[in-house]
């Protein structure tokens, strides 16, 4: 039977301060009272394309018997204020669901959901526990904003976060009445930096980076850059940290491919350690083998080179159903599949590329750590760096020069394609002839591999300067050469130790540390070989470091060094990746 739909457009709701938010509220044309979804964006509600082909369509929502309320965020488009990125959106996403649930088309039942920046909104709202959040989902987005979103291992996402930030500029310079001869003139130098993006990512320094300069029109630019430590301006941003406060069952979809996996990797351990025993029961996790372009209609089985087939697809035809059966149970009562199947569910990739499940993630498996070994040449991958389980001996160090003036370029893995070039799986074997890259590979499988789980990489190292970057890629080599990223990941070496308390290096002093590569779950077909990238730059994913004790965002071309770097395997300092080997799997979808 046809439901007849009602849209409301720029229904004003009050927040604490004053401040209105406008939203358009899609529900069943009748005097009923209905489950509400809550959906916050900073994108212009009133797009089609922006509200329709991400999650679910709040047309089917509605026709499924919900009230949907699409609200464009604090100082967005309809919105009355000013919009500070991420800085309003736990007391905004509170107040909002408070007024849904007070309305005549209410029963008092809410959901929030959201993906990207509006997976922020979702889970800030989630943070903040307003009384009638029944329940969420969140999809491709971050559960802590310093580690994954704006900084990765202590070294500024600098791509992504360079180009998003400058975008705000326009609707900001409108809302704030700025002088038309200024805003023109920084209009031009948006349009120069598009243009020409190697200039513009090259800034040095980046606190003087075309438009984010201007601290009247994008005042958290110089926060986040001032900010490069996990201090309490992180902390209170950061949902994982308080996930005891959680209330409510939350799903969430991470990508593997993904730049933002890290804080659905953060936020599904601590929900699954939470006090609660209906929170941590009830939590979902789901992690596909796609990138972030996904949630956009884009790719939707596929990351970078790599189709992973039909099963994997993504995007809202297929996550539209799971998010109407997850809030059907929860706000509806319905008894939904989704609850009695396992906690989690991952698409192992590789091999098999097939959807797996189990009670936990990661699953159960056996951290094993495959070494370094070189005879001291191990520069590209013509040399002789090699990758095994057995120990090393005693082995003569690697060693490279790190010029920031000529980083190693970004060649896919969990990047943002918007400005630093595709994602996913890319060929690493041109990177890999570049002699500022230390290369390790294994002998070829002689069985296949399966990894899933978090990758550590732990090195031995030393430098002449008194801090550096550390980057590493694990890498599967097929038989004809083609050199796929699995995984990737960095450290600035400040934060070795702490990312609270920086601690800079003594130069040419041994130094233990450790780069996570994030978690990915993969098989390695017989006949591949096993192959770790070691190095100190990836650009323009990750900001450059000056090689010195200035912070690198504020570092100018004068501060620029080059660093000699070494790279110990010996039986005193065993560099190693270590792998999370799984013997079985756990479920068949």
């Amino acid at each position: 039977m046809a439901v007849d739909i009602l849209v409301e457009r720029n229904v004003m709701a009050p927040m604490r301060d004053g401040v209105c938010l406008a939203a358009d509220i899609y529900r069943p044309n009748d005097n009923a009272q209905y489950p509400v979804l809550v959906h916050r964006i900073p994108y212009d509600k009133s797009v089609p394309q922006n509200v329709g082909s991400q999650m679910v369509n709040p047309i089917v929502a509605a026709e499924q018997g919900y009230v949907v309320v699409v609200q464009d965020c604090r100082g967005c488009f309809q919105s009355e204020g000013i919009m500070t990125l991420y800085g309003d959106e736990q007391e905004d996403g509170y107040d909002t669901i408070e007024w849904a649930a007070a309305q005549p088309w209410s029963n008092g039942k809410v959901g929030i959901y959201g993906s990207s920046y509006m997976g922020v909104t979702t889970l800030q709202a989630v943070a903040a526990a307003p009384p009638h959040l029944e329940a969420a989902m969140a999809y491709l987005t971050a559960a802590n904003l310093y580690d994954g979103w704006v900084y990765s291992g202590g070294a500024l996402e600098l791509g992504f976060n360079l180009g998003y930030t400058q975008g705000r500029a326009i609707p900001a310079m409108t809302r704030l009445g700025i002088d038309p001869e200024r805003q023109r003139k920084l209009r031009s130098e948006m349009a120069e930096s598009a243009r020409d993006r190697n200039a513009f990512l090259r800034t040095l320094p980046l606190s003087e980076a075309p438009v984010l300069r201007e601290s009247d029109i994008l005042p958290y630019w110089q926060d986040f850059i001032e900010h490069d430590t996990y201090d309490d301006y992180w902390k209170e941003l950061d949902v994982a940290r308080h996930a005891n406060e959680i209330t409510v069952p939350v799903m969430h979809i991470a990508g593997w491919y993904d730049q933002f996996l890290k804080g659905h990797l953060d936020l599904n351990l601590a929900l699954q350690k939470h006090p609660d025993e209906r929170v941590r029961n009830t939590h979902r996790f789901i992690i596909g083998p796609w990138d972030h372009n996904s949630y956009m209609g884009y790719n939707l089985s596929r990351a970078g080179d790599r189709d992973f087939g039909g099963s994997a697809l993504s995007g809202v035809a297929v996550v539209s159903d799971i998010l109407l059966q997850w809030f059907d149970h929860w706000l509806k009562g319905e008894d939904t599949s989704l609850m009695s199947r396992p906690r989690a569910r991952y698409f192992l990739m590789g091999e098999e590329n097939k959807w797996r499940e189990t009670e936990t993630w990661p699953p159960t498996s056996t951290p094993t750590p495959w070494y370094l070994h070189s005879g001291g040449h191990a520069n590209t991958r013509f040399g002789d760096g090699a990758l095994s389980t057995e120990q090393p001996v005693l082995e003569v160090a690697d060693s490279y020069r790190y010029d920031p003036e000529d980083p190693v370029p970004t060649i896919g893995g969990r990047t943002f394609a918007t400005i630093t070039g595709p994602g996913g799986v890319r060929d690493q074997s041109e990177v890999e002839t570049r002699d500022d890259v230390l290369v390790y590979t294994s002998p070829h499988l002689l069985e296949p591999l399966t990894i899933a789980g978090n990758i550590t990489v732990e090195l031995w190292i030393a430098s002449s300067a008194p801090d550096t970057d550390f980057t590493a890629k694990l890498v599967d080599v097929e038989p004809g050469g083609y050199c796929a990223v699995i995984a990737d990941g960095i450290l600035r070496a400040r934060f070795r130790n702490s990312f609270e308390e920086p601690e800079f290096l003594k130069p040419g002093e041994s130094t233990h540390l450790i780069i996570d590569l994030w978690d990915v779950a993969y098989t390695f077909r017989q006949g591949h070989s096993l192959r770790l990238e070691i190095s100190s730059s990836n650009f323009p994913r990750f900001s450059r470091n000056a090689n010195s004790k200035i912070r690198p965002e504020f570092a100018g071309p004068s501060d620029l060094r080059v660093a000699v770097q070494q790279v110990f395997h010996d039986p005193s300092r065993p560099s190693h990746i270590n792998l999370p080997i799984v013997e079985g799997v756990e479920l068949n979808q």
